[in-house]
């Protein structure tokens, strides 16, 4: 079968999930009339506030298209999920509405398919800023490197079966999830090394990023914890245990009267939560290579920071029972530490990482590099209440409904 610039079109399916973007929509399917191999169709799933029906039916295009309106709101996992039943091609490849494709897209990953005998092909994608802000999130973000992603995958449908499809009740972390989840599964797929899908979506605003980065902490720590239901009870024991350990001598009553009494319970809790916070980044990175971090890592770091802020802020009192002629008196201690950590954090997230995903010095320097570096540590901090929220919710709800 041939397209009019005499390329095969391989039995290939395009899916695009879509909601309330329909301009972004018209320059993704200009871009996918111009690959040099044109899918067999492209399946639109559409679950925003207007039906476009009318107006897809009467768009002229070479490529058929199929489209579906979700009268349910339905997140991206399920729009997906309906996108590839309503398919009968033997492969399916996965757009978003913001990503653009480089014309040799779907001919040099199907190239890959025959080649590297794969089932899927994972997407790699690179994130295109188009104003200053997007440029600056950019930077504390994705940097200029190329990075996994389910837009601009292809896989056999019958394969995509096996996975266990997308996740559907989550708003923003499905594909991550189940990226992790098809690598993890041995499939046989093949990790492309340059990007060939470029990513459009980046935030325009503050506002915005806020809202985009604590709905995605908060649904990716849901998604955690619906998959894992060890790792949803650590994490709860963890959270219950730093409010009730530190407290633990006080609610016994009796203090070292009582044979439950234990001393200095608070800096052996304390002490245990930074080694086995060593222990499992050792762990991960060294023994098992795993870069995925569970609910309970998440967690654990948030406490023991906690921890160690509180036990600078209450040195003075407790180590140098506020005495300043003795050396372990450390005038304005907690100012020192506080205005460290925030130098630190500003210098890591604005010039390490940065540098380190490819961002150009001459962007960063001579004072960008601040500005990148107080965005990032603004969203890391951002993250924390999202984690939290979204882990308690999933595990109240998964107890509701077992």
């Amino acid at each position: 079968m041939k397209n009019k610039n005499n390329n095969f079109i391989p039995d290939i399916s395009v899916v695009i999930p879509l909601k309330n973007e329909f301009n972004s929509l018209k320059i993704l399917i200009k871009k996918i009339h111009e690959l040099t191999f044109r899918p067999k169709d492209i399946i639109i799933v559409d679950s925003g506030r207007k039906n476009y029906s009318n107006i897809i039916n009467n768009y002229k295009s070479d490529i058929p298209i199929i489209y579906y309106y979700e009268n349910e709101n339905a997140y991206p996992g399920k729009a997906r999920n309906i996108g590839v039943k309503l398919s009968d091609s033997k492969w399916i490849a996965f757009l978003d509405v913001r990503t653009v494709p480089n014309c040799q897209w779907l001919e040099e990953y199907f190239s890959f398919t025959e080649k590297y005998e794969s089932d899927i092909i994972i997407g790699f994608t690179k994130i295109m800023p188009k104003n200053k802000f997007q440029r600056y999130i950019g930077a504390a973000t994705y940097g200029n490197i190329g990075h996994k992603t389910v837009p601009g995958t292809l896989i056999k449908k019958s394969i995509f079966y096996k996975t266990g499809s997308f996740i559907e009740n989550v708003r923003m972390g499905e594909d991550i999830e189940w990226k992790e989840r098809i690598i993890k599964n041995n499939f046989k797929l093949y990790k492309p090394s340059n990007p060939i899908i470029k990513y459009t979506g980046l935030p325009t605003k503050f506002s915005f990023a806020i809202k985009k980065y604590l709905i995605s902490s908060y649904h990716s720590s849901k998604i955690n914890i619906q998959r894992n239901v060890k790792d949803a009870y650590l994490t709860l024991a963890l959270i219950l245990s730093a409010i009730i350990i530190p407290k633990w001598n006080h609610l016994i009553g009796g203090w070292d009267t009582n044979p439950l009494y234990i001393p200095n319970v608070t800096k052996i809790f304390f002490l245990s939560s930074i080694l086995l916070l060593l222990a499992i980044q050792i762990f991960n990175r060294i023994i098992s290579r795993d870069n995925i971090e569970t609910n309970f890592f998440k967690i654990l770091k948030i406490i023991v920071f906690i921890f160690f802020t509180l036990g600078v802020y209450r040195w003075n009192a407790v180590i140098a029972n506020w005495m300043e002629e003795t050396i372990l008196y450390f005038p304005h201690i907690t100012k020192i530490y506080l205005g460290f950590v925030f130098a630190l954090s500003i210098l890591y997230r604005g010039l390490v990482q940065p540098l380190n995903r490819m961002i150009k010095p001459n962007f960063l320097f001579p004072f960008r590099w601040m500005i990148v570096g107080l965005l990032g540590l603004c969203l890391d901090i951002i993250k924390a209440p999202g984690y939290l929220g979204g882990a308690i919710t999933a595990f109240i709800y998964s107890n509701k409904n077992s």
